[in-house]
């Protein structure tokens, strides 16, 4: 069977002071369907550039230049960077020249049918996605109408407050009338996943969720992406530097360092201590007191 989404030979450059850096250098990785990957790696690994490469969401300039990324949705593959390479030229002293204004232009056409129904992303800061001048309710129906738009001003509604249940709410009701700013950290990543959700996504990016949460909380919006995710039967990425949390929701792990992926493997191998580990995997494992099987003296 095909992945649902196939990342091959990646590269994101952006311009700094010191000149061009590249923040994702040759990153490769393929999701199937109905599998959750886990992205593990320190701040500055690249991962969750990676993830809004995916996106589309890079308008940094020179931002993706390099790479293929391939998208099924239904029956068909979207090549979701074709056309790059009329965009961005690589000059003879190595630095990248790009029209990004074009190329964006090209990005949002292409990525504006995927977005929210083929793919969404639930990110680390709920508070600046959420719209603080919209009741919880009113969001949540959006996603409701745009993935069943027959449905009535009153289904909506009701759609939106099972919503609201089924991501463990304790008063449906209330957080449904309530503005953003009224809620906890906690309570806005629920809303946030019930945003997501709602439109039945083929693939869900769960970028650093649980960030800023404190440990009580983080556990639950770990079980509930556990439960959700296994109902709905979707596909997830989840980007984390919490070894424990990745291993616990995907079936397969790659781990990333310095904008390379070092190594990939699955989670039963990593929980078990299978295998030849590399030494930057085998530190996050002894960090979290797991396993760590022999270790490779190549780094």
């Amino acid at each position: 069977m095909r992945p649902l989404l196939r990342v091959r030979d990646l590269t994101v450059v952006f311009d700094t002071a010191e000149g061009q850096r590249k923040v994702v250098d040759g990153v490769s990785f393929a999701v199937g369907m109905g599998e959750t990957l886990g992205i593990l790696g320190e701040s500055g690994s690249g991962k969750t550039i990676s993830s809004s490469a995916v996106l589309g969401l890079i308008d940094d300039t020179p931002g993706v230049c390099g790479g293929e990324i391939v998208f099924t949705q239904g029956d068909h593959e979207i090549s979701l960077l074709e056309g790059l390479d009329t965009c961005v030229t690589q000059r003879p002293d190595g630095l990248y020249v790009k029209d990004n204004r074009r190329w964006m232009q090209h990005v949002r056409r292409v990525m504006t049918p995927i977005w929210g129904c083929g793919m969404t992303a639930v990110f680390q800061n709920p508070r600046q996605c959420l719209d603080p001048l919209e009741r919880i309710g009113a969001q949540v129906e959006e996603s409701v109408g745009l993935a069943a738009p027959h449905l009535t001003a009153a289904e909506r509604m009701q759609a939106a407050l099972d919503w609201l249940q089924k991501v463990q709410m304790r008063d449906p009701l209330r957080v449904y009338r309530s503005y953003p700013h009224e809620l906890s950290g906690g309570m806005c990543q629920r809303a946030m996943i019930a945003i997501a959700l709602a439109r039945h996504p083929a693939l869900l990016i769960a970028d650093e969720p649980t960030t800023g949460l404190d440990t009580t909380v983080r556990a639950e919006i770990v079980a509930l992406f556990h439960s959700l995710i296994q109902e709905s039967q979707a596909s997830m990425i989840y980007i984390s530097h919490d070894i424990r949390e990745v291993l616990y929701l995907a079936s397969r792990v790659i781990v990333m360092r310095s904008g390379r992926v070092l190594e990939e493997a699955t989670s039963e191998d990593l929980l078990l201590g299978r295998g030849t580990r590399h030494p930057y995997t085998a530190t996050l494992l002894h960090a979290a007191d797991l396993p760590t099987g022999q270790v490779s003296e190549t780094v």
